[in-house]
């Protein structure tokens, strides 16, 4: 099920037996247990209905005896049991019979902060005899409503400029967003507002810097590109890291190019670098979109590379040089 169904489930105190969390977001996996504790365990229960385990740490005995226990004060008990697919060998048959026939009156939630597969036998057997949770990254609206309630829980409130800055800085990946807001409301110190400059404080010049980068490629300005990408590289970016980045400024001038409206906060990322640029436009229309298209090429090359082994460095390097300059010819 998606998670947005496990949450309505939860709200409408619908508990599976068995519920298993995989997928790209760990984030999400995360908070599906915490939807679970607030909802399974009475106020006051956590110390006798509750317990939380690691995969490579316990034994499926203990698994099966911890989800096998009578609930004291709550009505069901929850076993959680984090990273469960390093599950010693030798135990994983007996959690899979277990959960092909669960104890009634318990709820154990297995988590794995990746995607499962099928191709393995143990990892197949779960995924057919549990209740699946996707942890995907939500994106759009989604991911945007998210981070809100993840700063009112924090008592801040970001701009939307400050917003953008920080999503497309961390790539919408939840767990740095969580960690970077943590900083930015030690930082504020109880001040509610936060503001881009606040983001740029916490997070460095790196937001700052990368705008520049996307906004030196789309002016065409081939060495300001390269010098901007040697400061994020020095800076500490990873270099893997900006072919996304830069991939999203790529497409959102694309759309610019296409589709006006585009450049005034719509796109196909709503938090894309160079929205809000006055001239966004006017740079989207100084490619054709068959060189938009050589684009998308040079971006998918650059990933195959260094998915292959390639020096992640150089190759970004060749990427940049071939978007800042004439994309037919690169």
């Amino acid at each position: 099920m998606t998670f947005s169904a496990f949450q309505e489930a939860v709200e409408r105190k619908e508990f599976a037996p068995v519920y298993l969390f995989h997928g790209d977001e760990p984030y999400m996996a995360r908070l599906g247990v915490a939807l679970l504790k607030r909802a399974v365990l009475a106020p006051g229960s956590e110390a006798f209905d509750f317990v939380s385990l690691i995969g490579r740490e316990t034994t499926a005995e203990a698994i099966v005896a911890q989800a096998g226990t009578v609930p004291m004060l709550s009505e069901s008990r929850l076993t959680v049991v984090y990273e469960f697919d390093e599950l010693g060998a030798a135990h994983r048959t007996k959690l899979l019979d277990y959960m092909m026939s669960p104890v009634g009156g318990s709820c154990l939630a297995l988590v794995s902060f990746k995607r499962l597969s099928t191709k393995n036998k143990f990892e197949r057997g779960a995924l057919e005899s549990a209740t699946i949770v996707e942890c995907n990254r939500p994106g759009g609206e989604a991911l945007a409503a998210l981070v809100e309630r993840m700063t009112s829980e924090r008592k801040i409130s970001l701009k939307p400029e400050a917003l953008l800055v920080l999503l497309d800085w961390t790539d919408g990946r939840l767990n740095r967003i969580d960690n970077e807001l943590d900083k930015l409301s030690a930082y504020t110190e109880g001040r509610q507002i936060v503001t881009v400059d606040d983001v740029e404080q916490v997070v460095g010049a790196k937001a700052s810097s990368l705008r520049d980068l996307a906004l030196s490629v789309a002016e065409r300005r081939r060495g300001d590109a390269l010098v901007r990408l040697a400061e994020l590289i020095e800076g500490g970016v990873d270099a893997a890291q900006l072919v996304s980045q830069l991939y999203g400024c790529w497409m959102g001038l694309w759309l610019a190019r296409t589709r006006p409206e585009s450049g005034r906060g719509g796109g196909w990322r709503s938090h894309h670098v160079l929205l809000g640029t006055p001239d966004l436009r006017e740079m989207a229309l100084l490619r054709t979109s068959r060189e938009y298209a050589r684009g998308i090429g040079l971006f998918y090359k650059a990933d195959l590379d260094i998915r292959k082994g390639m020096p992640p460095e150089p190759t970004v390097g060749l990427l940049v040089c071939g978007l800042a300059g004439d994309a037919d010819r690169a």
